[in-house]
């Protein structure tokens, strides 16, 4: 064999190798959306008959006009309800158990990633379910 031909073959391995890398390595990278695993611990989503009515209230006098198209439950905390006022500005406010309300938080800009109240997207609690919007809504 000639020095040529076995440069090329080591050549064409090469990118060979680096394609079927390349392939490999893009159903890992999809299952992250801008950093965030998949298996994050979701809340689950429950209906609002089974929201305490002191939290429905709390929320209707927080938020009077307004609608919750998402409640969901944060495990022993209480609960989180997903809303959207006008000019379409999604919203996450939690309350406790009892309805106390907790904190309110807003995805300002749009792409699905809240802030709380005060600005800031803190790393949540370990162990405690997040309140996240299902994609589409």
């Amino acid at each position: 064999m000639t020095p040529g031909v076995k440069k090329f073959n080591i050549i064409t391995l090469f990118f060979i190798l680096l394609i079927v890398a390349l392939i490999f390595s893009i159903p890992f990278s999809s299952c992250s959306k801008e950093g965030k695993k998949e298996n994050e611990n979701h809340c689950p989503v429950i209906a609002a008959t089974a929201v305490p009515q002191p939290v429905k209230d709390s929320f209707a006098l927080r938020y009077p006009a307004l609608t919750v198209t998402t409640w969901f439950q944060k495990d022993s905390i209480g609960y989180c309800a997903y809303f959207i006022q006008p000019v379409n500005q999604k919203k996450l406010a939690e309350f406790t158990k009892t309805g106390s309300f907790i904190m309110e938080e807003i995805d300002l800009d749009h792409d699905g990633n809240f802030e709380d109240s005060t600005g800031h997207s803190d790393p949540k609690l370990s162990g405690v379910c997040e309140c996240e919007i299902p994609e589409g809504k």
